[in-house]
């Protein structure tokens, strides 16, 4: 028991730079501020859905699946909804959802998905409000008993910290998904390809340990904990009844102590955590063996062979009877353009941010794909453009545009373009656009209620497309002439995707006896047949000349592209089903909703004592943030037992206008020991207390370049400070205190940072560079003259081998001889305390390097999954500008760091912590220091 105890205080411990964390007021990602926000109380449910005004349609479809499925969403867990917001976000190309105890609220991103694997035949709106609303129940456990303490202490911050810390991750996502499945016709532990990654790992690799699921890997693609996490929810409850994981996890909330989630399930069930996985999972390994007897595939794989580490090669397009283009991405690379003939790969261009797409599109003189295209200060505005990558010349064009262009399709002459077009208030359409004037052509418009998925342009001046209308699917074949329907194929609730039309046959995959296979339809006979046979799954088929397909097929070291020529065998009839009867959107309730104020910035969410960051300071404090992101502040109590004196503060942020104004005040008592002898003996030691009264007035302007591969961002700030000085009575100071009056000085900076996104095995960028400039004085006439500017500048290289890094950085910073001294912007080199100088030189270099994949597991305690070292050099040179002339010191030094990155345990937070050895030139001694690299909040 003393060793719970001992474990709960270090979660204590943890807890204080988790939350402080709030208090640096780092960007949030806010709506443009033209944006006017509006309200809808949820009738009979503790919930209120926030709105964009043009998103009307979407807040009265939500409100009606949430008056619908809230009250069987918590049917089966302890727990009464207090009350919640949800935000609706429209304005961007993300399709996500979550819930925060973060300034409590659910946000929905209402654009759907095109992924067959996540969406099914579902609405989009609809699974999200089951999925998101089950985490509602679920935290509202953290009101109840023991967990209420925390929440009473510490607010929502206290609550969430607690909770996801006594109940593992895969649990929370797990029965999300379950809940997910049980209110949608086609919930995810119903679609096959959601399953692939735990499916292929159990028959690669065999049973992961517990440790390792929760941990994840370096060396293999560990299922996920939203996979995992519904296999298990799923196994608890089909063997402990529908009431078992609401009841054990509120059992496992009274247990303060490490591991007691699984004390409580290995008292409902007799077996740990680690053995029901084992179990659970032998028994899907054992039902995925029988299958797989029963069955073989006959195909070539034609894609590169991946030995290790996890490499997809997806979304193939032929671009000539031998060569075909693919996108690969993985461990050991950002997503990029590769073209494969006859095995030999070849990258032609790395990929910027890309829109989901789950296809691609080719002829063969282009590749066309879409990307997103970020507002340059509006985090949560992004729009899209099409790229057409020109295969001849190697060169990138793009269209740039206001609307949201997903899932582009080029003709096979490349003369058109299609692309679907997702608008903010829900509604699409589809564009036909000529590749050589960029005029459109023609528009088709897609009914409400109905949703396309990948659209593709076919020979004969065809189009082909999924439509998914209430919980049903189909592919149609129209005529690009007058967009008039040519063929209809409705496959009911089959989870069908990826068409591709040739001649008189449509490909696309379809689950097959619980597996996506390719299939195909010959719309003439109406008969079908099943193509491939594949293991996992097989998806993204295309066909040349009629006699053979390429297709992508899940592997536990990522899809593989495969070929396999087609025959006339096995052809059966199709299973006709019946078209759904459509429903009037008047058939639901039109709710009432009304103006929400953009003035409603206070939210208080967070409060009492905790250890500040520096770990030597008590702090009571109150956090706020509003739902819309426009506004954080904090006002609290700080005391510092080393002056043994107290601080009051308030800070805040503004961010809901283009410029982000912050401002800051606190008040202090300060005392000050130093002898005030002029000369030897040093024996008048005096102390004095004195006030310290100071407010901060800055205004920022951060802006997102992002067009690339490169993550690009610019911020230029500045900042007015005032301070107060009282009660000072010393004869003497230290420069870096002033003497009482009233003083300013103001502050400014530019940063700007251009790096190349990080692959999975990468230890940072490969390239790229930053750089910063920075200006502190005192320009107004007053008692207290100083000035500091410094320059540097950074930049990364690729080291010796793939996965290394090297790292250089210079800078330089010159400070005035005036009466006062700031604090210095740079660091001196490594091992060294910093000390002022009127010029100061700097240069570092890193090469970082990963030394090991481990997946060390030592019991329930730790789990290691990577080792990395680091090779350094640093050197600076300070001046001293005296009477005399000018004093110079140097300063260098050497050293290895080597660092692990672990979990503790079986938390999902990782850690990384590891050990410095540096030599110092100026006292020619080896020193050692522990090092805290991350430490998980």
């Amino acid at each position: 028991m003393a060793v719970k105890k001992f474990v709960l205080f270090l979660w204590f411990i943890g807890l204080s730079p988790w939350l402080m964390g709030q208090l640096n007021y780092s960007l949030l990602d806010q709506n443009p501020a033209s944006v006017r926000w509006k309200r809808l109380q949820v009738p009979n449910q503790a919930i209120q859905i926030i709105y964009p005004e043009d998103a009307d349609s979407l807040a009265q479809l939500t409100a009606y699946y949430l008056e619908k499925h809230v009250p069987q969403v918590g049917q089966t867990i302890p727990s009464k909804l207090h009350p919640w917001k949800i935000v609706l976000q429209n304005k961007g190309i993300y399709s996500n959802g979550f819930v925060s105890l973060n300034a409590p609220r659910a946000e929905f991103f209402t654009i759907p998905t095109q992924n067959p694997a996540l969406v099914g035949t579902n609405e989009w709106l609809e699974m999200l409000v089951s999925h998101e609303t089950r985490h509602m129940f679920q935290n509202e456990l953290g009101r109840q008993g023991l967990a209420k303490v925390f929440r009473s202490l510490w607010g929502s911050n206290g609550q969430a910290l607690y909770s996801n810390l006594i109940i593992p991750n895969w649990l929370w996502e797990g029965d999300a998904v379950e809940t997910e499945t049980r209110l949608n016709p086609i919930g995810r532990s119903k679609i096959p390809e959601f399953y692939l990654p735990l499916q292929a790992y159990l028959m690669e690799y065999g049973i992961p340990s517990y440790g390792k699921m929760m941990g994840k890997s370096f060396r293999q693609l560990v299922p996920n904990h939203y996979v995992f996490g519904q296999y298990l929810s799923q196994y608890i409850r089909q063997k402990q009844g529908e009431l078992a994981i609401g009841q054990i996890w509120q059992k496992a909330l009274q247990r303060p102590y490490p591991f007691a989630f699984s004390s409580v399930l290995k008292d409902r069930t007799g077996l740990s955590i680690d053995q029901l996985s084992h179990l659970a999972l032998q028994e899907l390994r054992d039902s995925i063996q029988l299958r797989q007897l029963a069955s073989s595939d006959y195909s070539e794989q034609i894609s590169p062979k991946v030995s290790h580490g996890y490499t997809p090669y997806e979304y193939p397009c032929w671009i000539s009877e031998n060569t075909f283009v693919a996108i690969k991405s993985g461990f050991s690379t950002i997503p990029v353009l590769v073209e494969v003939t006859q095995g030999q790969e070849k990258e032609l261009t790395k990929l910027g941010p890309i829109s989901e797409m789950n296809m691609l599109s080719a002829s063969e003189k282009w590749v066309v794909w879409s990307e997103i295209k970020y507002d340059m200060r509006w985090g949560q505005k992004q729009g899209t453009r099409l790229v057409f990558f020109n295969l001849e010349t190697k060169e990138k064009s793009f269209w740039d545009g206001d609307e949201k262009w997903i899932n582009p399709s080029i003709s096979q002459d490349g003369t058109q373009v299609l692309t679907l077009v997702q608008n903010n208030d829900g509604s699409s359409h589809l564009l036909l656009l000529d590749v050589e004037t960029r005029q459109l052509i023609k528009k088709m418009g897609i009914s409400p209620g109905e949703q396309v998925l990948h659209a593709r342009l076919a020979d004969q001046n065809r189009l082909v497309y999924v439509l998914k209308y209430q919980h049903q699917k189909s592919i149609r074949v129209m005529d690009l002439e007058r967009f008039n329907l040519i063929h209809e194929f409705n496959l009911g609730s089959n989870n069908v995707g990826a068409p591709y039309l040739l001649g008189d046959f449509v490909y696309f995959n379809q689950p097959i006896d619980g597996i996506d296979q390719i299939v195909r339809i010959n719309v003439k006979t109406k008969q079908q047949q099943v193509i491939t046979h594949a293991h996992f799954g097989a998806y993204s088929a295309q066909v040349v000349a009629n006699d053979k397909i390429i297709y992508q097929a899940y592997r536990a070291t990522g899809d593989a592209i495969m070929q396999k020529k087609l025959s006339n065998e096995a052809w059966s009839p199709m299973v006709v089903q019946t078209k759904p009867t459509r429903i009037l959107q008047e058939a639901r309730p039109n709710y009432s909703s009304q103006k929400y104020s953009k003035w409603n910035i206070f939210n208080v969410y967070s409060w009492g004592p905790l250890i500040a960051a520096q770990g030597n300071q008590l702090e009571i404090s109150l956090l706020s943030k509003n739902v819309t992101n426009t506004f954080q502040a904090g006002v609290g109590y700080q005391y510092d037992p080393n002056e043994r004196s107290g601080t009051q503060f308030t800070r805040f942020s503004y961010q809901g206008l283009f410029p982000v104004f912050d401002a800051s005040f606190q008040s202090s008592q300060r005392s000050t020991s130093l002898y005030i002898d002029k000369r030897a003996p040093f024996d008048s030691l005096r102390t004095d207390n004195w006030m310290q009264t100071k407010g901060d007035l800055g205004i920022r302007l951060p802006f997102n370049l992002t067009h690339s591969a490169y993550a690009e961002f610019l911020t230029i700030s500045s900042t007015y400070s005032l301070f107060q000085v009282s009660g000072y009575d010393l004869p003497l100071r230290f420069k870096s205190e002033a003497f009482n009056g009233m003083y300013s000085s103001m502050t400014h900076a530019i940063s700007y940072s251009k790096l190349l996104n990080r692959a999975y095995w990468d230890v940072q960028s490969p390239w790229g560079y930053q750089i910063g400039l920075h200006w502190q004085g005192t320009p107004f006439s007053q008692n207290l003259n100083s000035e500091i500017w410094s320059a540097q500048g950074k930049g990364f290289v690729p080291g010796l081998f793939k996965h290394h890094s090297i790292s250089l950085r210079g800078a330089y910073q010159q400070q005035s001889n005036g009466n006062y001294t700031f604090a210095s912007t740079l660091a001196l080199p490594r091992g060294y305390t910093t000390v002022l100088y009127n010029r100061l030189y700097t240069f570092s270099a890193d090469y970082k390097f990963r030394i090991a994949n481990t997946d060390f597991n030592l019991g329930r305690l730790l789990y290691v999954k990577r080792l990395k070292g680091n090779i350094f050099f640093d050197a600076s040179q300070g001046e001293n500008i005296v009477k005399d002339g000018t004093t110079t010191t140097t300063f260098q030094s050497f050293g290895v760091d080597l660092s692990s990155q672990f979990h503790l345990m079986r938390f999902a937070q990782s850690f990384e912590i590891g050990v410095r050895c540096l030599y110092k030139s100026q006292t020619k001694q080896i020193e050692w220091y522990p090092l805290v690299i991350d430490i998980g909040f």
